[in-house]
């Protein structure tokens, strides 16, 4: 079966900040029995495990910075929010490691070897990876320990996936095509010739005129008969003039909007108006028009499969962790988030 549940589920760089809360209780059952909010660290007690503040700031920091913002604007407006969602994650993490625990789930040396490869390759080289280590204060140790809770609560989540939703069959697949075909169709193309009168942003308007009025003049020799590829060829400033205008295929959306509207409304053989975008004016001429066509279905079947697929397990993993969560015993501080 294909992976379902990717690596860092919700961090993408450092992937032991999802399970920063879960290793760091290297104590026994007994030392887990007794953690208590006597430690005004502890913000909660998930069946007998304890849950630190540090841990819910540093994935939240970790949180804010992959959402696209340095961890340094750490701002107050976004803490409450981001401390929550950390907050939540961990605890989902716990419950999941600890019922893998139960079940006795352990990966192959060789599946870690090839994940932390893999998390490897995701930076340019073997010392940035280090340094990355040691800006979030992570030895390689704990980061081993990480990874392996992690690829242990995989594995989890993937059997329980196979257990209760299966396979994605190939009737599955065909419905979710035959039901979003607006997905599925190859975009409307055009080959067309091309004119570019260029106008220069610093350009005045007189200039500007200037370059209207000979556009007038080649739609008028247009008109007249005279070679669209001879005028391309004496006039153009695009790069297509060599070769008298001869602007390949576009597909719709490839385009400056203005060039593009103008281009599909035209007739095989007609050339269009002056069509003014913001690299000056142009007239073109359609050469040949290919309507939007279905991609077949054998061609996507994987990508639906794997889009479906991801979906479920979605859906999956929040029905599971609800679930731990109504058989465990939380303890949550007052206000986590604080």
């Amino acid at each position: 079966m294909n992976k379902v549940f990717g690596f860092s589920l919700f961090f993408s760089i450092i992937i032991i900040l999802s399970f920063i809360g879960c290793s760091k209780d290297n104590k026994t059952d007994s030392q887990k029995s007794i953690a208590s909010f006597a430690d005004s660290t502890v913000v909660a007690i998930v069946n007998g495990e304890a849950i630190h503040i540090d841990d819910i700031e540093k994935s939240a920091r970790q949180l804010f910075s992959q959402l696209g913002t340095e961890p340094g604007i750490y701002r107050e407006q976004y803490q409450d929010t981001l401390r929550n969602e950390a907050f939540n994650w961990i605890v989902s993490m716990k419950l999941l490691s600890q019922e893998a625990a139960k079940l006795k789930i352990e990966p192959e040396q060789k599946e870690i070897d090839g994940a932390l490869k893999s998390i490897k390759n995701r930076f340019p080289s073997e010392q940035h990876f280090q340094d990355a280590l040691r800006q979030n204060n992570i030895t390689m140790d704990d980061f081993l320990t990480n990874l392996k809770n992690e690829l242990i609560v995989h594995k989890l989540l993937e059997q329980k996936f196979v257990i209760e939703v299966g396979e994605i069959s190939n009737s599955e697949a065909m419905d979710f095509y035959n039901k979003n075909q607006e997905q599925f169709l190859k975009s409307e193309k055009a080959r067309v010739h091309h004119i570019l009168l260029r106008v220069n942003d610093w350009s005045d308007s007189k200039d500007v005129s200037r370059t209207k009025a000979e556009g007038q003049l080649i739609l008028s020799k247009l008109k007249n008969g005279e070679s669209f590829e001879n005028l391309a060829r004496q006039y153009s400033d695009d790069p297509s003039a060599a070769n008298g205008g001869d602007f390949g295929v576009f597909s719709k959306g490839d385009m400056l909007k203005e060039f593009e509207d103008a281009a599909f409304k035209l007739k095989v053989g007609e050339f269009s108006d002056l069509v003014q975008t913001q690299l000056g004016f142009h007239i073109i001429q359609l050469d040949e028009k290919v309507g939007s066509e279905k991609i077949p279905f054998e061609n996507v079947e994987v990508q639906i499969k794997q889009r479906i697929q991801q979906e479920k397990s979605n859906r999956f993993f929040e029905k599971y962790v609800i679930e731990l969560r109504d058989k465990a015993d939380i303890k949550i501080r007052n206000n986590p988030a604080s």
